[in-house]
């Protein structure tokens, strides 16, 4: 049987029997163990790079065009290097799924002097909050910077996948996915202040956890799910609050203590918006200090603290997703579970013990079959390095 690494080189030979010096990389999803939704406003989270991957082949041609191919979408993106930054290639793009790659290449701000062509290859699951969109983005410029030979920061190379989401999906993500996609480090837990961007490593006991996911099969799309509506809610919430005398720049900059003295200004909506993201701050270092202590049921609870403010404050569960956690919350060695990603579908994130994941997987999946007679996909993620070179 093939390896990965084979199927995408004769994706990229299929496609390209022209080319015959590639460069390969790999570039990973991510789960966000906890800090849901706070990653836009000034919060800490604690996101991790996983083991499935968008694996990228790219070849220069003579043609002076750019060429998108995935073995994952039927439609094939192709750009002449003259038309690059032209608005009607961009607006075409922006109904596309190459419309990542492509805003990578605008962007990147390189001075192209050949055509490139691309094939894509991904493991990952797509609408299922591990965040295709910023793997596909990240490992893009990634392969940009790697053959042009120039150098950039990883928190800059962040910051462009950031501006491509903005500027031509029309998603004002913040920063979290981008972050740990090119930051990963194997067993390692990235904990990143969203402010600074500065960040730590929070080992992970791989020998005593696992997080697996369970996919809803709900696909959403952050466009049309609200995460838009989220975001402008709490730039409400933190524009009412600036009004009232705080001196704050983001939401998480403000207590519980002090929002729940004023929360009488604040119409319903907003204030629930802005419990949520502080406290979800709140859970997040507490979440840190338990798990390098190895208190895993008391992390764990955090996890359920996190869901429910998601789903009563945030409100971005749906009942199907609510449900899932609570199955999960009945099984023995389930330390904790919640929704991950975006919300109105999508998966949850559950931290279990070694020794119950298969059981955990096997009960889920008859819930699940049972509630809506389909199997989930389900999948028991390693933490694992960031975006690479392969060859």
């Amino acid at each position: 049987m093939p390896s990965i690494i084979d199927t995408v080189i004769a994706l990229h030979r299929e496609h390209f029997p022209q080319s015959n010096d590639y460069a390969l990389f790999a570039s990973p999803g991510r789960i966000n163990i906890i800090g849901e939704h706070i990653d836009y406003n000034g919060g800490t989270v604690l996101p991790a790079a996983i083991d499935k991957h968008i694996y990228i082949c790219v070849s220069r041609n003579n043609d002076g065009i750019i060429r998108f191919v995935s073995a994952n979408h039927k439609e094939i993106g192709e750009v002449s290097l003259k038309n690059l930054y032209a608005p009607q290639t961009q607006s075409h793009a922006g109904h596309t799924w190459w419309v990542y790659p492509y805003g990578a290449c605008v962007v990147s701000n390189i001075k192209f002097d050949y055509g490139l062509d691309f094939s894509f290859y991904s493991t990952l699951p797509v609408g299922a909050g591990m965040s295709s969109s910023a793997s596909i983005t990240v490992g893009t410029l990634y392969a940009l910077y790697s053959l042009y030979n120039k150098k950039i920061k990883n928190a800059d190379l962040a910051l462009q996948a950031q501006k491509v989401e903005w500027d031509f999906a029309g998603v004002h993500c913040g920063i979290m996915d981008q972050m740990a996609i090119v930051n990963g480090k194997k067993d390692q837990a990235i904990m990143l202040n969203t402010q600074s961007m500065d960040f730590s490593y929070i080992p992970v006991d791989t020998s005593a956890v696992r997080f697996v996911l369970v996919n809803s099969g709900i696909k959403h799309s952050l466009r049309e799910s609200g995460y838009n509506d989220r975001r402008r809610e709490c730039e409400q919430a933190l524009a009412m609050l600036k009004q009232a005398g705080f001196a704050i720049q983001h939401l998480c900059d403000c207590s519980l203590d002090d929002l729940i003295q004023i929360q009488n200004i604040l119409p319903q909506t907003e204030y629930k918006r802005a419990y949520h993201v502080i406290s979800e701050n709140h859970r997040v270092h507490q979440f840190a200090r338990e798990i390098q202590q190895y208190n895993l049921s008391k992390a764990g609870e955090l996890l359920y603290k996190s869901h429910q403010s998601l789903s009563v404050n945030y409100e971005v569960s749906i009942p199907l997703i609510d449900e899932m956690v609570e199955w999960a919350s009945d099984i023995d060695g389930v330390y904790g579970s919640r929704l991950m990603g975006g919300g109105f579908g999508g998966c949850t994130i559950s931290m279990v013990a070694l020794y119950a994941v298969e059981y955990f997987a096997v009960t889920i999946a008859q819930k699940f079959k049972k509630k809506e007679n389909r199997t989930p996909e389900i999948y028991e993620c390693s933490i694992e390095d960031g975006t690479h070179r392969i060859e």
